[in-house]
């Protein structure tokens, strides 16, 4: 036997077939909207247990600062070399490598997400796509709009679209301190971590021609001013010094080459003259002072550290002004003799004053000067361009004096 389900309505049987009615078996629209309505309450029900987002829970570990922490307990020392102290002093040392340790800072944070929540949007997909269609199937129907099932469906649609959008609405994510986190640590290069004097018992050093002799003390400061060697009243007119030197060290003799700054030269000059055992200041001008020079005296002496030059300049101003920042410069063919200054500062209208250089010498050095001829002048400068032009001279041989 052929069953037909008629889905149109009541019809006439045809010939050799029975027909059973679909509307028989169709439930009542009552019916459906019932059914609909238990539906939505059960997917509001679903939905509001869901929620519409979720949140995530991430710590995250990032690197923060990064430093260089060195161990002086293993600092190798570098070849010894002549640098200008912080007190504008010339001093040897041996530059320090300590080992390093490489630290890195590190920062926890908690990211906390806002996600979709996505099983609340499929319920609101589905609730949606079966509002829409009970919706338009109610519209359809014979009693239209107030068919229940349009109102069933509208409400299916009403609240499953909120539910299908909500989820992605609102998404965002916050961050919060953590825990705190172990630094990391590694091995890190060598570094430079300061210098030590470098001990011996005197230099020599060689700069532009001119040698220079002196005594080291224990921290490595040489005895000799770099400001008895440039005018420390026009410091910045001084170029580098590319100089050499050897020392008398107790492990042998030592040799190094090095270049000294001149920034570094002029920056302690002031210092220098802070300290100096003469009136350094400089006034205005207002009388032109009467410079004037006698008879310049060299004589070989014996200091504490060993032999020495005796340079002595008398200077008298006859005035009527007073001189400012009045100095002199030697120039002699003599190298251990060569390129010294001699500071006189201030001298006031009638003031005669005698500066003293000693000029400490090594003792071959000393053994050529001994007995022999000796060439050397003295220019004169001060503040103001009114010292004599003409350099005050000496030549004669050079006697023993009295040790100093």
């Amino acid at each position: 036997m052929t069953v037909e389900i008629d889905l149109h309505g009541p019809t006439l049987p045809r010939p050799g077939s029975s027909m059973i009615s679909w509307r028989r078996f169709m439930p009542r629209p009552f019916a459906l909207a019932r059914i609909a309505m238990f539906g939505l309450a059960g997917l509001v029900g679903l939905g509001a247990s869901l929620g519409c987002h979720v949140t995530a829970q991430n710590e995250i570990t990032r690197p923060g600062t990064e430093q260089l922490i060195p161990h002086p307990e293993g600092a190798i020392a570098r070849r010894p070399t002549l640098v200008v102290s912080e007190t504008g002093t010339l001093r040897f040392v041996e530059p320090l490598e300590c080992p390093s340790e490489r630290v890195v800072d590190r920062t926890s944070v908690v990211e906390i997400e806002t996600r979709p929540n996505l099983a609340t949007f499929v319920v609101g997909v589905i609730a949606t796509g079966v509002g829409g269609v009970m919706t338009i199937g109610g519209i359809g129907s014979k009693d239209g709009a107030a068919n229940p099932v349009t109102f069933g469906g509208l409400g299916l649609f009403a609240v499953g679209l909120p539910f299908a959008i909500g989820p992605w609405v609102g998404l965002h994510k916050d961050v919060r301190a953590g825990k705190a986190a172990a630094p990391e640590r590694a091995p890190g290069p060598s570094v430079a971590c300061g210098a030590r004097g470098f001990p011996a018992r005197s230099a020599t050093l060689t700069i532009r021609g001119i040698e220079v002799h002196g005594t080291v003390a224990a921290d490595g400061t040489f005895s000799i001013s770099p400001y008895t060697l440039i005018d420390a009243f026009a410091p910045t007119t001084v170029n580098a010094w590319d100089l050499s030197a050897l020392l008398d060290a107790p492990g042998g003799a030592r040799s190094l080459e090095t270049v000294i700054d001149a920034a570094a030269l002029a920056a302690h000059a002031p210092d220098f003259l802070a300290h100096a055992d003469f009136d350094p200041k400089i006034a205005p001008l207002r009388l032109v002072p009467g410079i004037v020079a006698g008879t310049l005296r060299a004589s070989l002496t014996s200091t504490a550290e060993g032999p020495a030059l005796r340079i002595v300049l008398p200077l008298k101003n006859d005035g009527p002004g007073e001189t400012w920042a009045l100095r002199g410069q030697v120039s002699s063919p003599t190298r251990a003799v060569d390129g010294r200054m001699i500071y006189v500062g201030h001298l006031a209208k009638g003031e005669a004053v005698a500066r003293e250089l000693l000029i400490p010498l090594t003792v071959a050095a000393a053994d050529q000067i001994r007995g022999a001829t000796l060439d050397l002048s003295i220019e004169l400068r001060d503040a103001h361009g009114t010292a004599p032009t003409t350099p005050v001279r000496f030549r004669g041989n050079v006697l023993n004096d009295a040790p100093r």
